[in-house]
């Protein structure tokens, strides 16, 4: 995520958010209530609320940028697709529905509430300071001014500016906090935590990422179409090696794409760990036995593919080298082609991959995994979970939620679409010169305008 990105989320707001847990929490609306045939919904706004120019969030307003909203995100936020009318009522706002949809509200949550007419202009604890002319590309910034707002609804913050700047490389960043030329470091790589840990000036908040780090096969290959070879590639890998030697420790085994903490999760019935022997009578069973390769430099080997990553990423250097050695055990060669960004985009744009090896956010939400998964969204030609996915997203209640995802567990097993390999932890880096709300395993980021300076700041 950019600064950009960064800021965005501390200056704007939406109407709903997701909770650590996976469920909705309030935002700029305090409470929600389905009608009983779940065809609408009424979102009753905080009161108080006003734009960093000093306008006031009527529910008449909200009613307009959440229209405009919906259009605009429509292609990822699926349940937006089933909206038929959004109008204001009172200090309310009431959404309409063609059909039931379970993913509305984790959909609303990836809106913002922009202003109308000037989309840096927010809600949130904290505004832009700068040019009208300097914000309108504010993409394009090395270092970016926040102040304090001190009309923000729910109390000014603490801290009266925060700037954000952007480095190079985290080796730069870590340098100027133990300089003390900046406060705070938001993201430190599992490969650093020990480094940053042993800082006396430092306090690190460590966490589990939402995101998991995945190996996805795309189906046109012909081998990886067949699910008894997907089953046995998953029975090849250690996820403890990858956590441990990957990671560098920090890290939790993924058992698939569903976030861990989601309220409706509970441990997979059934899940992959090490087993060669499996792995290879399935293999076998397959009619995918050794053969000598016909290429010179190339492994005598079962069948041959090739996984994409990130280039000059050392997470995905290190997790390649050890996937490729547990493969090499089973006799399948993966060869790992590493590419920048904009290549690799384009590449999985247009389907031309075998497999890619990258990480890919759960949002604390089932939503993500529908988009991950389901075939009317994905390039892979995965179809196997399509199903179960429908019925996930049409759920009406905890009950029928909880036993669609536990179904969805068992599916992601018997026919896997993807080496489901770590749900990374990493940290933010703090100075003590702040004292931080924590709780434990949470991102002290959402708490930003809660800090305060510390009482008896570092000497």
């Amino acid at each position: 995520m950019g600064i950009s990105g960064i800021a965005n989320n501390i200056v704007q707001e939406p109407l709903i958010g997701i909770e650590w847990d996976g469920r909705p929490g309030s935002r700029l609306a305090t409470r929600w209530e389905w009608s009983p045939d779940r065809m609408s919904i009424r979102l009753e706004l905080d009161k108080g609320i006003k734009f960093h120019d000093g306008t006031g969030l009527t529910a008449a307003t909200a009613a307009d940028i959440l229209r405009e909203g919906l259009t605009r995100n429509e292609a990822t936020a699926i349940s937006f697709q089933s909206v038929t009318s959004v109008e204001a009522d009172g200090d309310s706002l009431v959404v309409r529905f063609s059909k039931p949809d379970a993913f509305f509200l984790a959909d609303l949550a990836n809106v913002a509430l922009m202003h109308p007419l000037k989309d840096w202009l927010g809600t949130g604890p904290f505004k832009y300071a700068g040019s009208d002319d300097e914000l309108a590309n504010i993409r394009a910034l090395d270092s970016i001014r926040l102040m304090a707002f001190d009309e923000y609804y729910r109390g000014r913050p603490h801290i009266s500016a925060v700037e954000l700047k952007r480095y190079d490389d985290q080796r730069g960043a870590w340098a100027a906090l133990m300089r003390g030329e900046i406060d705070a470091v938001h993201e430190v790589s599992p490969s650093a935590m020990d480094f940053v840990e042993k800082q006396s000036t430092i306090r690190t908040f460590p966490h589990t990422r939402p995101y998991y780090v995945q190996v996805l096969f795309n189906l046109r290959h012909p081998a990886l179409k067949e699910t008894a070879v997907r089953q046995a590639l998953s029975h090849a890998v250690d996820r403890q090696q990858i956590v441990d030697s990957g990671l560098d420790e920090r890290g939790l085994v993924a058992e698939g794409p569903i976030w861990p903490q989601h309220w409706a999760y509970s441990a997979a019935p059934k899940s992959y760990s090490l087993n060669t022997e499996a792995a290879t009578l399935l293999l076998d069973g397959a009619g995918y036995r050794i053969k000598l390769a016909r290429q010179r430099g190339r492994m005598n080997s079962r069948f041959r593919f090739t996984c994409l990553t990130l280039a000059n990423d050392s997470r995905y250097e290190k997790i390649g080298i050890l996937l490729q050695k547990q493969l090499y055990d089973i006799g399948v060669d993966m060869e790992i082609v590493a590419l920048p960004w904009e290549q690799l985009v384009a590449r999985i744009g247009k389907r031309d991959f075998d497999a890619f090896l990258f990480e890919r956010t759960s949002g604390r939400s089932l939503t993500w995994t529908y988009l991950a998964f389901h075939s009317s969204q994905s390039t892979t030609g995965y179809t196997a979970a399509d199903r179960v996915l429908d019925r996930l997203r049409g759920a009406t209640n905890d009950a029928e939620t909880r036993a669609a995802v536990n179904d969805l567990q068992r599916r992601l097993y018997d026919d896997p679409p993807a080496l489901f390999l770590a749900w990374p932890v990493v940290a933010r880096a703090v100075s003590k010169d702040f004292e931080v709300p924590t709780e434990a395993g949470r991102d002290v980021m959402g708490s930003l305008w809660q800090w305060r300076p510390a009482a008896a700041p570092r000497p």
